[in-house]
């Protein structure tokens, strides 16, 4: 069977987490294509009936556009950088367009404002990890047939992409870690809409995996326990350098996969041990 290579298209790929890339399809082989009825300009490219991937057919992006969006990241590894050393109150827009070598023009162009900037900082580092937060609890209710998750599965998918995420390639994201340890000295008014814009529908989706589990429980009790966790889950990320000192160096406070899994044990224990022993209280 002939196997062609498309040398005339470009196509636009969109991966899980949600950034994009461009792909030039002469690179993948394939010997077949179809073309979804509801989705004209999608298409699916396959090689001996095995699919290749899926995309959408636009145009090769102009330069100025390449440009475009090289500045942009710059202006947002600047404001990343600049935000965890300084925090919100720290960052202005003239410091970052200094960093990222563009003018402030460009900044206010990309972002709109510093509110703008930062957030939007803070969505590119975290949505990646609620992504993966998602497809391990997904994946987890497939694999329960329908019953409710026992909490360990629970907090696995809440708590392993943040240690994923932490974990740079000789240890510790220390950037990452000063950007978590942020949620502990920022402004009250400004965590509220960073929570509102990022994480509020993820905790309305664990809620709800965390009520089937325990049907039992009072909903104020578990938005306490739940508050509990991610606050847990917050300070072990933003300290974990006090571990060695506190344990006199028994501890390995660099091994942030070893932590997670503790931090996972820890915290689904805790949440049903305290879930139970309220019921028994109002019961005596």
């Amino acid at each position: 069977m002939l196997v062609r290579k498309e040398k005339k298209k470009y196509y636009l790929k969109a991966d899980v987490n949600g950034n994009r890339q461009w792909i030039t399809p002469h690179c993948i082989n394939y010997n077949s294509v179809s073309r979804p009825l509801n989705s004209p300009q999608k298409v699916c490219l396959f090689l001996n009936g095995r699919l290749k991937g899926n995309f959408m057919i636009v145009e090769e992006p102009s330069r100025s556009a390449t440009r475009g969006a090289g500045t942009k990241a710059r202006i947002l590894n600047a404001a990343e950088h600049l935000f965890t050393a300084r925090g919100f109150a720290g960052v202005t827009m003239r410091e970052v367009a200094r960093r990222a070598a563009t003018n402030v023009a460009s900044a206010h162009y990309h972002f709109g404002s510093k509110e703008g900037l930062v957030i939007e900082m803070l969505r590119h580092r975290i949505a990646p990890i609620n992504a993966e937060r998602l497809r391990l609890l997904e994946k987890a209710k497939r694999q329960s047939g329908g019953n409710p998750l026992k909490p360990i599965m629970i907090f696995k998918a809440l708590l392993l992409p943040i240690g994923q995420a932490a974990t740079g390639s000789k240890g510790p994201d220390s950037r990452f870690m000063q950007l978590v340890g942020r949620s502990f000295t920022e402004p009250a008014s400004f965590l509220e809409k960073v929570h509102r814009r990022l994480f509020r529908e993820l905790s309305d989706i664990f809620m709800v995996e965390l009520r089937r589990s325990h049907p039992e429980a009072e909903e104020e009790d578990l938005f306490w326990n739940l508050h509990f966790v991610v606050a847990t889950m917050l300070g072990a990320l933003a300290n974990h350098r006090r571990l060695a000192q506190l344990s006199g160096g028994l501890c390995n406070d660099k091994d942030v996969a070893e932590m997670i899994q503790r931090l996972i044990v820890f915290a689904s224990g805790g949440f049903a041990t305290s879930i139970e022993n309220i019921k028994t209280r109002s019961n005596q």
